[in-house]
């Protein structure tokens, strides 16, 4: 049976988003997108429960525009957004949770790990 939570990964890595995506298959509705301005659209066109994000993108804008421009969408402005990230020098996860990310997993991380990560934002059934 699907858990029936809907989330969002905006990861420019296509294979990182594969797996991801694999890692929440048991989840009902999941998408991903390949950057930060796919991810603002899909905000305004559906609703989800978590967002997963990287910091740095490839795609147009990186991470941290993207969270203050989602922020921006009513309906968005109390549901997690998680920094899942290769930003992993020092002083980063601090920067990056400073920015209003409401969690930060640094890659690469074990799927237990992840989800055990995701499953402390998720909505309880």
């Amino acid at each position: 049976m699907k858990i029936p939570t809907n989330i969002l990964i905006i990861e420019d890595d296509r294979i990182t988003r594969e797996i991801l995506s694999a890692y929440l298959s048991g989840y009902e509705h999941v998408v991903s997108v390949k950057g930060g301005k796919d991810g603002i659209k899909e905000c305004k066109s559906d609703s989800y429960d978590l967002i997963l994000m990287d910091i740095k993108s490839k795609n147009g804008i990186d991470g941290v525009q993207t969270l203050k421009e989602i922020r921006k969408i009513d309906k968005y402005r109390h549901i997690p957004i998680l920094a899942v990230t290769g930003c992993a020098m020092p002083g980063d996860k601090e920067h990056i949770l400073q920015e209003g990310f409401n969690g930060y997993l640094a890659k690469p991380f074990i799927k237990k790990t992840f989800m055990d990560f995701v499953k402390k934002y998720l909505p309880k059934s």
